[in-house]
């Protein structure tokens, strides 16, 4: 009986039903093991395959490599060789810059910081690189801030504690703009415009224009002396306009000079320590900043985003403090070794591994999402730094990564959208390259094929 003490009607089981129940769990079993089994090996195939496919680019024997793919579905690291070994990572160093923007700064960076004193406004330059840059004729914050007060004008730089090259760069690469000088009070990227229609040239900032050389040429170059107290611009007739660019070396009255013509105004020079209580302008966009900076490599902006993010955090301005504080602070726990010494990767004692960019691209994704790396990073055939590199099949971008450029030096650090729709971060490192880079990223592209395809 059942417990209820209703009769149980239902047929007993005997022998036959158990044998029967044994057997199918038996066959259930057996298959269940076999799919695993052939799980297994696909897994193993699809290994061998990679191992296959990075072994016939044959690229050990040529230059210094290291490269490692992780699935982010998976949470696990694909593939990898010599991910641990230490390279110089040129402009992948703006990824980490990337980082310490998004971690530290608002949506708008300070253009400066002040106080009013009686009939004095003081200024403390926030390093903001966006003020009429890149686009001149854009409205700009801190100016129109100046314009409108009928105060005297004072500017204060002690708290930009550091110098106007970073450590590591290279001292002949003075008169080529991607090595501007770094200051508190950024203008035009500092940087001296020259514009000409004919024979009619414009100089900004103008009072410049005394110190600039003007000659013809079959060949048209630009620039400045050693010691950057004159300026050269040889030009070819033939050509009716040009745009041309070289940086400022900003002696004691160039900021000065610099402001006060944008401006309109005196402006006075002060040393006096920033205050706690000063109050904040508002300024340039962050995430416009950074797309630019990523997509064109801008150095000028990468270098100055860093001292920006060092005065948010610190209140003073230094790459090194700013640089110690994030790597014991929330980048303490990031895989791998690195030295990071700079904003834009122009300094080649940067050091990072390709396991600790994809550790640091994982903290990124801790504060934005893919859609949002899509906007910033260079996709390739389409925008920025791989406009013409690393095309996708029928024009449709799979690639989205910074390069990092210096001579004998490649890098590519970002992401891959697979066929299937996975989502691949990578860091593929080569240093010590001989020759031009360019056979190197079609090799590069093969491997990146591959990839796309099968996984």
């Amino acid at each position: 009986q059942a417990e209820d003490g209703i009769r149980d009607r239902s047929p007993s089981r005997g022998l036959g039903d158990v044998y029967k129940r044994q057997y199918i769990f038996f066959v259930l079993s057996i298959a269940l093991s076999t799919a695993n089994v052939a799980i297994a090996q696909a897994n193993m195939g699809q290994i061998r395959s990679i191992d296959k496919a990075w072994e016939e680019l044959g690229l050990d024997s040529k230059h210094h490599v290291g490269i490692s793919v992780y699935d982010l579905q998976k949470k696990k690291t694909i593939f990898n060789h010599r991910e641990d070994n230490s390279f110089t990572p040129a402009s992948n160093v703006k990824i980490l810059t990337m980082y310490a923007a998004l971690e530290l700064l608002d949506e708008q960076l300070d253009a400066a910081l002040y106080i009013e004193k009686e009939d004095s406004l003081i200024i403390w330059g926030g390093g903001d690189p966006g003020t009429y840059f890149p686009d001149r004729e854009q409205p700009a914050a801190l100016p129109d801030f100046i314009r409108a007060s009928k105060k005297k004008i004072i500017f204060c730089d002690d708290h930009f504690q550091t110098t106007r090259f970073g450590t590591g760069w290279a001292w002949d690469d003075y008169h080529f703009t991607y090595q501007c000088e770094r200051n508190a009070f950024p203008i035009y990227g500092n940087r001296l415009w020259i514009l000409r229609s004919g024979d009619d040239i414009t100089v900004t900032p103008a009072y410049l224009t005394s110190l600039l050389k003007v000659s013809t040429d079959s060949v048209s170059d630009e620039g400045k002396t050693e010691w950057g107290d004159g300026y050269f611009y040889t030009y070819n007739p033939i050509e009716s306009i040009e745009e041309v660019e070289v940086p400022v070396t900003f002696f004691k009255n160039d900021v000065q000079y610099s402001w006060a013509e944008a401006t309109g105004k005196e402006i006075l020079f002060t040393h006096k320590p920033l205050p706690p209580d000063a109050l904040h302008i508002k300024g340039s966009s962050r995430d416009t900043l950074i797309r630019i900076m990523m997509q064109e490599s801008d150095n000028f902006i990468a270098e100055q985003l860093l001292l920006a993010c060092a005065l948010k955090e610190l209140g003073h301005m230094s790459e090194k403090d700013i640089i110690d504080s994030l790597l014991y602070g929330p980048l303490s726990d990031i895989e791998s070794e690195i030295d990071w010494v700079d904003g834009s990767g122009l300094s080649r004692y940067n050091l990072m591994t390709p396991r600790s960019i994809i550790s640091l691209m994982l903290h990124i994704l801790e504060l934005k999402d893919i859609n949002y790396l899509k906007e910033m990073f260079p996709a390739g055939g389409k925008t920025g730094t791989l406009q013409y590199s690393f095309k996708g099949p029928k024009g449709i971008p799979y690639i989205y990564a910074k390069s990092g450029s210096l001579k004998n030096i490649y890098c590519l650090s970002g992401f891959l959208l697979t066929k299937s729709g996975n989502i691949l971060l990578f860091s593929w490192m080569n240093n010590q390259i001989p020759g031009k880079s360019y056979e190197l990223q079609k090799t590069m592209e093969k491997f990146f094929s591959f990839l796309y395809e099968q996984y």
